[in-house]
């Protein structure tokens, strides 16, 4: 489902971004999914949930969330079934 959202934002903000629609949309679409990161980080830091339920309830993909958390040196707490999981998807060498 599509939504259309109308929103102002200040001019020197597109200072050197072309216009285009396909444009905004990825500078939005990149916009959204870094701030669905900074919540769920948060709430994972608050105790909410586990990183998988925080990635379920916000949209994201749990490998991505994980990934996320690491590379600003948070250590998941991993439980078993996440630990296989990674171990299936890691490449052998």
């Amino acid at each position: 489902m599509e939504q259309t959202i109308a929103m102002q934002i200040p001019r020197r903000w597109l200072e050197g971004v072309s216009e285009e629609p396909m444009t905004l949309q990825q500078i939005f679409r990149l916009g959204l999914y870094q701030y669905k990161v900074e919540r769920a980080l948060t709430l994972y830091r608050d105790g909410v949930g586990s990183l998988g339920y925080i990635a379920e309830q916000l949209g994201l993909s749990k490998r991505d969330l994980i990934r996320e958390a690491r590379t600003r040196d948070i250590e998941p707490g991993l439980s078993e079934q996440t630990l296989q999981e990674e171990h299936k998807t890691c490449p052998t060498t």
